[in-house]
């Protein structure tokens, strides 16, 4: 098979694989997201290899457990259909936000706004 053929087949592959690839999350509006975090909720949250849990108040802070990095406490608030945040001690203090997909079974995933690459999944433990 010559290199030029390889290639288009490999090109077919990828676009099949990455065209079987669907969203499967409906991204949440200002309204919805504010109504899920209208009291204070704990949620399970992974990405990849990291995982934990948090409580997040109604009052914007919120405390946090990661196994492999300890505690952490931080605030978090709302910016139209974004969900941001800011840890004390992970993340150096950088300011994060996410757009919010829900999918059917009830799982949320996080994105970056800008990106849109993939910051991790979270559930409602209450």
């Amino acid at each position: 098979m010559k290199i030029l053929d390889v290639n288009r087949w490999l090109v077919f592959a990828v676009a099949v694989f990455l065209g079987g690839c669907r969203e499967d999350h409906r991204t949440l509006t200002a309204q919805e997201l504010a109504s899920e975090l209208n009291i204070s909720r704990k949620i399970a949250f992974e990405r990849f290899h990291i995982s934990g849990t948090a409580t997040l108040r109604r009052d914007g802070s919120f405390e946090a457990t990661v196994p492999h990095l300890g505690r952490d406490t931080g605030t978090w608030w709302l910016d139209g259909d974004k969900i941001c945040s800011r840890w004390a001690n992970f993340r150096q203090g950088q300011e994060l936000c996410a757009v919010v997909g829900q999918s059917e079974d009830g799982q949320f995933r996080g994105k970056s706004p800008i990106s849109g690459s993939f910051l991790g999944n979270f559930r409602f433990l209450n």
